[in-house]
């Protein structure tokens, strides 16, 4: 169809609330046109169309196949219009971009987001995860939580916690590896975060950290993502790290422990 032989929106419109509404009494009420306007925009639209579009059975109408036809364009496009008018107003309304590791991100950011938009619905938020540090954009955003010692070029720096990292792994796991101590981990299979990011810690790294000497005897489980960490050890894989800012419900619920006491 050119241009040209494009229907009248006013018309669509009017077709819209008549297929909705059942009847062309509640099209016009809902309208706020009377009965014989929006009689007569259906019948401008059958007009520019050349077909019928309803067939009146009494007070009721029921499309004919051209309206199904008809009708199913305009849902679509009515859907179109208003999901451009919501965007539209959110790019208008107030917003505050956070940006953080994945792991930040889950277990610390959407907690607190929750909070802050009951307090503060009309403002919109955006939160941005990345796997690690270096794939942040800090161009796109209007803060951000970072893991490291704060010595970060061109940007302003607060510091929000001493950060705690220790080793989680299920009851289940501790107990069938009879893990009493930091030694016992050991011969223990360690579920490793794989970052490009030097901040990071790997499981191992962590373990020299905190004093153990020995060689480690047991598997190694990479993954890209504390998240990806956290479901390993709740399957039961072997031990994690997690961070004291970003422990996962099952932590609470204890669902996961400290593997030992270490910190």
């Amino acid at each position: 169809m050119s241009a040209k032989k494009l229907p009248p929106l006013s018309a669509v419109v009017a077709f819209d609330a008549v297929v909705r509404l059942g009847t062309f009494t509640r099209a016009a009420s809902e309208l706020h046109l009377t009965q014989s306007a929006v009689s007569k925009q259906i019948k401008r639209l059958e007009q520019s169309l050349g077909t019928p579009l309803f067939e009146r059975k009494g007070n009721e109408v029921i499309l004919t196949a051209s309206g199904a036809v008809l009708y199913r364009a305009v849902t679509q496009s009515l859907q179109c219009i208003k999901e451009a008018v919501q965007q539209i107003d959110s790019a208008l309304a107030p917003s505050l971009s956070i940006s953080a590791s994945s792991g930040i991100a889950s277990y610390l950011v959407i907690p607190l987001v929750s909070r802050f938009r009951k307090l503060y619905p009309q403002i919109n938020v955006r939160v941005v995860g990345a796997q690690d540090r270096l794939k942040l954009d800090f161009t796109d955003t209007d803060f951000a939580i970072l893991y490291g010692e704060g010595q970060w070029k061109d940007l302003c720096v607060q510091r929000i916690a001493e950060e705690e990292i220790f080793a989680i792994c299920t009851p289940q796991f501790r107990a069938a590896n009879q893990i009493q101590g930091l030694a016992d981990l050991a011969r223990c299979d360690l579920i490793e975060l794989e970052s490009n990011d030097p901040a990071a810690l790997s499981t191992r790294q962590w373990m020299r950290q905190v004093g153990f000497l020995d060689q480690h005897r047991g598997s190694i489980i990479r993954v890209s993502s504390y998240d990806l960490a956290i479901k390993a050890a709740l399957a039961g894989e072997g031990v994690a790290l997690a961070w004291a800012e970003a422990l996962p419900d099952e932590f609470h619920s204890q669902r996961l422990c400290r593997a030992c006491e270490e910190p």
